[in-house]
């Protein structure tokens, strides 16, 4: 596992836009509560922008630095993410969440780095689903990442969002609290052919050597 760990640890130091959280209790089935409903909604705005950058090819081409990256990123161009099919909200225990700290060498790290570092965590273990499909995968997902920062009532929990699809390629939206009611919104599409998510089940055992809260969401 520490091996692992220590994966996960380079691609965060590496992929400076995948951001995401720490603390979050387990999600009740299929909530519908305001602040639910708000992250549903920006989670499906930054998918659309995510949408439309796969779809220019101006844009692919100044991000993009191959012919194999431009291809990987034509290929999320397929389909409508317009409609999700399914919503799952994905959280992970501090527990957890410390532990990797620890066991990528982080023990003896100041408690701001060790907080900084496990905020960053969860959006190091989607782009390690990427890595799954190779590098190209995962350059083309970062070349389509969109951010944004907005304010959300009642908001104080991090989590990840994953929109899945009938015809597309699957998107996460990792939701990062930080003070006076903003949120960090970043969104990635999931470019590993093989990742599972027809079922709350099926998404955490993607999670290996983590344990991942993972329940449906309702708009």
């Amino acid at each position: 596992m520490l091996k692992a760990m220590k994966n996960i640890l380079s691609l965060v130091l590496v992929l400076s836009l995948s951001v995401s959280a720490p603390v979050l209790s387990a999600f009740e089935n299929k909530q519908d509560s305001t602040e639910t409903a708000s992250l549903y909604t920006q989670g499906l705005e930054i998918i659309q922008l995510m949408s439309e950058t796969v779809r220019m090819e101006e844009y692919v081409e100044v991000l993009a630095g191959s012919d194999e990256i431009r291809s990987a990123v034509q290929g999320l161009a397929e389909g409508d993410h317009s409609s999700p099919k399914t919503v799952y909200a994905i959280s992970f225990s501090e527990e957890d969440l410390a532990s990797i700290a620890d066991d990528s060498g982080l023990e003896n790290a100041s408690d701001d780095l060790r907080s900084f570092f496990m905020k960053r965590v969860p959006g190091a273990l989607i782009s390690r689903i990427n890595a799954m499909g190779g590098v190209e995968d995962l350059a083309a997902a970062s070349v389509c990442t969109v951010t944004k920062t907005f304010a959300a009532e009642k908001s104080d929990q991090d989590v990840i969002y994953l929109y899945t699809y009938e015809d597309a390629a699957p998107a996460a939206v990792i939701f990062t609290m930080g003070e006076n009611g903003t949120v960090f919104a970043s969104g990635v599409f999931i470019t590993y052919d093989e990742f599972a998510c027809d079922s709350a089940d099926a998404v955490k055992n993607f999670f290996d050597g983590v344990t991942a809260e993972v329940a449906e969401v309702q708009p």
